[in-house]
C-alpha cells in the first residue's frame, strides 16, 4: 500500500560509519545491565514515590558524572485524563473500562541537554520513560532504555554537535503519557526539533521460530514488512520502527545505523498509517491493531506535528512478561540494547551534525 512500504534507507557517509563503530566500541552492555539492576523497583509516582525520588536522584547524577546539563522538571495537571494501572492484567474490552480523570496528578521529568555549538536552536531529542507499573519491576518496560540512555549520555559527550542534543525521562507514561505532554510543551517553546526517538520496551529478543506474533491485518497493510517475518519464521528477533511521516528521514538513518550496529537487516519500519493522506484515518478504524503504534509518549509528539519514531520489541506482541512481576533484568539482551545506543549516537552524529575534529 502507498506510504506503508519498506523505507530505502538512508546510506551513512564512511565517516559516520567509522565514528559508529568507535562509539560501538565503546558502550558497555555490562555497565547497561549493572544501571538496570541498581535502579529501585518498582518505580511508580502513586504507588512507590520513595522509589521514584531515588531513581530521580540516580538519573540526575549519573548524567551529570558524564558532564551534562542536567534538570529535574517538575509538573502538575488538574483534572486530566488518563488510564488506570490494572497491572499485570493487559486486557479490557473498552476504553472507559481503564480510563480515568486524575484531579491532581504531580510528578517529574528528567532532562539532559548538550547545547550545539552553532544551531542551538534546533535540537535533536532521545526520550525513554523511566515509570513503571505498579505491578511489575520493569527491567525492559522501561529501566533498560533509561540505562541506555544514561550510556548513550557518557560515550557521546566527548563530542560536540552543530545542533542541541537532549536526553529525557518523561514520568508518568504508564497513565497515558502524563510526562511527555509536560515535556512537549517545555521542548517546543525553546527549540525546533528536528527528530525525537522514543526508547520503549526494546531490550527482549528471542531467536525461536514463532515467537513473534503479528496483529490481524498487519499483512495487508505492510505487505513487505511480513514477508520478511514470515520468511524468518516469526522469529521475535527484530526491532522495530514506528515512523510518522515527518520522521520518514531521520528513521530510516536509525534502521541503516542499526543494520550497520547489527550487521543484519534485523530492522522493521513501519509508518504509523493514521497520518497517510487521504486515506490515514479510515486505515485506523478499519485495522484497529495500528492503534497499538501510539501507545507511547512518542504519539504526543506526533500530535504536536513533530518528527518522532518510536523504538521497539513489540512488547506484549512478543514479550510474554510485558507488566509482570516476571519482567526481570535477566530477560533482556543488553547487546541488542547497546546496538541500539550505537546507532541512536549515529543518527545523532547525523542530524545534529557532529563537529569532525
Amino acid at each position: 500500500m502507498f506510504g506503508t512500504r519498506e523505507l530505502k534507507l538512508h546510506p551513512l557517509s564512511n565517516s559516520i560509519q567509522t565514528w559508529g563503530k568507535k562509539i560501538r566500541e565503546v558502550i558497555d552492555p555490562e555497565r547497561i545491565r549493572i544501571n538496570v539492576v541498581s535502579l529501585p523497583t518498582p518505580r511508580n509516582r502513586l504507588y512507590n514515590p520513595e522509589a521514584m525520588i531515588q531513581a530521580d536522584d540516580m538519573m540526575l547524577e549519573k548524567l551529570a558524572d558524564s558532564g551534562w546539563s542536567v534538570e529535574k522538571q517538575p509538573f502538575a495537571f488538574n483534572s486530566i485524563e488518563g488510564i488506570k494501572d490494572i497491572s499485570p492484567t493487559i486486557t479490557f474490552n473498552k476504553w472507559s473500562d481503564i480510563s480515568t480523570v486524575y484531579e491532581n496528578l504531580e510528578g517529574s521529568n528528567i532532562i539532559a541537554t548538550k547545547i550545539g555549538i552553532q544551531e542551538p536552536e534546533k535540537a535533536v531529542v532521545v526520550i525513554g520513560h523511566h515509570d513503571t507499573v505498579k505491578a511489575s519491576p520493569g527491567a525492559n518496560d522501561n529501566t533498560a532504555s533509561v540505562a541506555a540512555i544514561i550510556e548513550l549520555a557518557r560515550v557521546i559527550e566527548p563530542y560536540k554537535f552543530n545542533r542541541t542534543v537532549i536526553l529525557a525521562m518523561p514520568d508518568m507514561e504508564e497513565l497515558w503519557f502524563i510526562g511527555a505532554k509536560a515535556l512537549v510543551k517545555a521542548l517546543i517553546d525553546s527549540y525546533q526539533l528536528l527528530g525525537v526517538i522514543n526508547y520503549e520496551t526494546m531490550g527482549y529478543i528471542d531467536n525461536e521460530p514463532g515467537t513473534q506474533i503479528v496483529p490481524q491485518g498487519i499483512d495487508l497493510l505492510y505487505k513487505d514488512q511480513y514477508k520478511r517475518i514470515k520468511a524468518n519464521k516469526f522469529r521475535g528477533d527484530f526491532t522495530c520502527v514506528i515512523y510518522n511521516g515527518k520522521a520518514t528521514t531521520i528513521a530510516s538513518i536509525f534502521g541503516s545505523a542499526l543494520n550497520y550496529q547489527i550487521k543484519s537487516t534485523t530492522t522493521i519500519l513501519l509508518r504509523d498509517p493514521n497520518d497517510l493522506p487521504f486515506i490515514g484515518k479510515l486505515l485506523g478504524v478499519a485495522v484497529p491493531t495500528v492503534r497499538n503504534f501510539g501507545r507511547s509518549d512518542h504519539s504526543v509528539f506526533w500530535e504536536a506535528g513533530i518528527p518522532a519514531f518510536m523504538v521497539t520489541d513489540t512488547a506484549n506482541f512478543r514479550y510474554k512478561h510485558y507488566h509482570q512481576p516476571t519482567d526481570t533484568p535477566e530477560k533482556v539482551d543488553y547487546i541488542r540494547i547497546a546496538d541500539i545506543v550505537g546507532a541512536t549516537a549515529m543518527v545523532i552524529a547525523e542530524t545534529a551534525g557532529l563537529v569532525q575534529e
